[in-house]
């Protein structure tokens, strides 16, 4: 699977020195000088408590959030400067948002709620239900296309959510504690399929708290009080 962007960069994301803090007495520096290159085609974890900066790390990387200080490149792009609408296009071609709850629209199809993700990009209707259904298949859902969230399990339906995430072919799947609200049995199974997407080519980069579901990522880093401390690419 590659990116429909093509810049050139063998990086999908890096941050250099990115800081990020809110005003307060005293000002929160919830990130401090953290520094991460993610090349294509990485499984990234991404590991921490409560109040490590995870959620900021998280917005950061998306684009969501502006850091203080630092740069994010997506895809070789610098994405300082750029304006709402820039930022919001790079994120509708770029990122695919996996979040823990499946935000999947009750009352529709999974392969609508999948189509949904090509609606930004004036893919013709008879081509997003196409690639919905292909992307759909993928997951291990070609059994589930017709059936409404409330028809799923909460593994299918977070799997409906990946397939929406994938099927405008991103340079990244981004996913914040998707395993949150499955259970163990469906935590292992998503999990597999994250690695056979990897293994596929797809660069993901997974936000948890979960040591057990970083353990399946090939590369975890690992943050602490808003610094990075420990990066298991790092060479002694």
């Amino acid at each position: 699977m590659t990116s429909n962007t093509a810049t050139g960069s063998p990086y999908a994301v890096e941050l250099e020195h990115v800081s990020k803090s809110y005003p307060g007495t005293p000002p929160v520096e919830a990130l401090s000088d953290v520094s991460i290159s993610v090349p294509r085609s990485e499984f990234l974890g991404i590991i921490g408590a409560s109040g490590s900066g995870k959620s900021t790390l998280l917005h950061v990387i998306g684009t969501l959030t502006r850091p203080s200080s630092g740069s994010v490149l997506i895809d070789g792009l610098d994405t300082a400067g750029m304006s709402d609408g820039a930022l919001s296009g790079i994120r509708s071609q770029n990122v695919g948002f996996v979040f823990q709850d499946f935000f999947l629209l009750p009352g529709v199809s999974a392969t609508e709620n999948v189509g949904n993700g090509l609606l930004y990009s004036g893919t013709p209707a008879r081509e997003r239900k196409q690639r919905a259904e292909a992307m759909l298949e993928r997951v291990g859902l070609d059994h589930r296309m017709n059936h409404l969230p409330n028809e799923m399990s909460g593994g299918e339906q977070q799997r409906v959510a990946i397939a929406r995430a994938l099927v405008h072919d991103p340079s990244f799947v981004l996913a914040d504690e998707p395993t949150g609200n499955l259970d163990s049995q469906n935590t292992a199974s998503l999990m597999e399929l994250f690695v056979s997407l990897n293994d596929e080519g797809s660069t993901v980069i997974l936000i948890t708290h979960d040591p057990e579901v970083a353990e399946m990522c090939a590369r975890q880093v690992t943050l602490r009080d808003g610094r990075i401390e420990s990066d298991s690419s790092a060479t002694p």
